[in-house]
């Protein structure tokens, strides 16, 4: 996959979807694939939906802010990326080159500006079915403030390993 066709189309999701919106007051940008690396998808959170889940679920509020499938807007701009999931579907990708190119999009995004950073906003990349806390945390510091990835690598000591 090449990473500058991922890029640009991240950018064209997320800032079609700022767009759209206004401010739309979001706190969490997301990209995350499947254990096959066979496509990729964006999500959006907003302050609105993360407060009303975290106040149904108090015990588990950190699951809300770094989990990208109980998310406002779950695959998001989606048609931005179907160029993308396209050529995924029709290769052998190497699934950490697809893994790592994601990570890499939206640390450029990050350093761009274009994800609307504050404290209380974290960006994520995630990959559905499958669990490895290392390698989230990892990532979860790349691209993310230091305190945020120490909040993340705070919680996720506490989340079961699953087999």
């Amino acid at each position: 996959m090449r990473g500058a066709m991922l890029l640009a189309a991240a950018r064209t999701a997320f800032t079609s979807l700022a767009e759209a919106s206004g401010d739309g007051g979001y706190c969490g940008y997301a990209m995350y694939s499947d254990a096959d690396a066979r496509t990729v998808c964006c999500a959006v959170n907003t302050r609105e939906h993360l407060a009303r889940a975290q106040a149904r679920d108090p015990d588990d509020a950190e699951y809300y802010r770094w989990n990208p499938a109980e998310w406002a807007l779950e695959s998001v701009g989606h048609e931005h990326l179907a160029d993308v999931n396209r050529l995924l579907l029709s290769s052998s990708p190497h699934r950490e080159h697809v893994y790592e190119t994601c990570v890499a999009a939206l640390e450029t995004l990050v350093a761009e500006g274009a994800l609307g950073r504050d404290e209380d906003t974290v960006v994520v990349f995630a990959v559905s079915d499958h669990t490895d806390p290392q390698r989230e945390t990892e990532w979860i510091r790349r691209l993310n403030t230091p305190s945020q990835a120490r909040r993340h690598a705070q919680w996720i000591r506490t989340v079961p390993t699953q087999t």
